[in-house]
């Protein structure tokens, strides 16, 4: 039926198994207005090397995590320089994040969460300058000489689900990382849904173009992942590219149905290395 795919969006979540170790590889972005991204192609090879069972979550004394590649998801307390800022992970002590991703990337507003992966470094700053040809200023990072930071390959935006469900315009055409658990489709291939625990509506948002043959296994009902990729409006150009597996009348009706929520047209689909509560 027409609306089968639409009308499974509201069912109650399931558990499921998880997933498999896949490459991480997350994307660079421009922020906040450019849909073209740019990539220095070494700093992406060295991304696509890392697999999920690699990166780990940031909390406690991040001394600890000196050589690890991690990931942290929070907001930003403050802008440190052009390309530095502080996070404050869950359960630890405020980190610089010093942007090594090779793209531009524009700080949100207060409210809106970052994700930042990368390798905890000992920072020094003529050191990472030099690697990285960033500009650094030196003086604004006395503060931070020699103390544990984060040297991000991957910078990008990330709402939960909820949030980007009621407030959609600030993101599209943007790279996200939006973690949630996944709902499957029936009869879609290159789909599913994901969701945020305590999500009153419990209204997902559709994630596209995944390969659902990915290493390590397919997608499974119910586990825990991070999708990033570009929050999209829905159209039926957009759902054709994404080979749903549906046609001309399935994709109208779910159109139809499917409002005021962006589709997430995916670069990478890897397990949540920060569990969802």
């Amino acid at each position: 039926m027409p609306n089968q795919v639409y009308s499974f969006l509201y069912e109650n979540k399931r558990t499921g198994a998880y997933l498999g170790a896949i490459a991480l590889g997350l994307s660079t972005l421009l922020l906040p207005s450019c849909t073209n991204l740019t990539r220095n192609e070494e700093i992406q090879q060295e991304k696509t090397n890392v697999t999920a069972n690699e990166v780990s979550q940031l909390s406690g004394d991040a001394a600890n995590s000196l050589g690890k590649m991690v990931t942290v998801r929070s907001t930003v307390t403050k802008a440190v320089g052009k390309s530095g800022f502080v996070m404050t992970p869950p359960d630890g002590k405020p980190i610089l994040v010093i942007n090594a991703s090779g793209a531009t990337f524009t700080l949100p507003g207060a409210n809106v969460p970052v994700q930042a992966t990368g390798q905890v470094e000992q920072l020094r700053v003529a050191d990472i300058d030099k690697k990285y040809n960033l500009g650094l200023e030196p003086n604004l990072y006395v503060d931070y000489e020699n103390q544990p930071a984060i040297v991000a390959q991957s910078l990008a935006l990330a709402p939960t689900p909820e949030n980007l469900y009621k407030a959609p315009a600030g993101y599209f055409n943007k790279e996200i990382a939006i973690k949630g658990k996944v709902r499957k489709l029936p009869n879609t291939t290159n789909g599913f849904a994901v969701f945020e625990d305590g999500w009153v509506d419990d209204i997902g948002i559709m994630v596209v173009g995944v390969d659902r043959n990915l290493q390590g296994g397919p997608i499974q009902e119910g586990e825990y992942v991070v999708v990033t990729g570009v929050a999209r409006q829905p159209d039926a150009q957009v759902l054709q590219t994404a080979n749903l597996g549906w046609d001309a009348n399935k994709t109208k009706e779910f159109l139809a149905r499917y409002t005021n929520r962006p589709v997430i047209v995916a670069d990478r689909v890897y397990p949540s290395a920060v569990e969802t509560k």
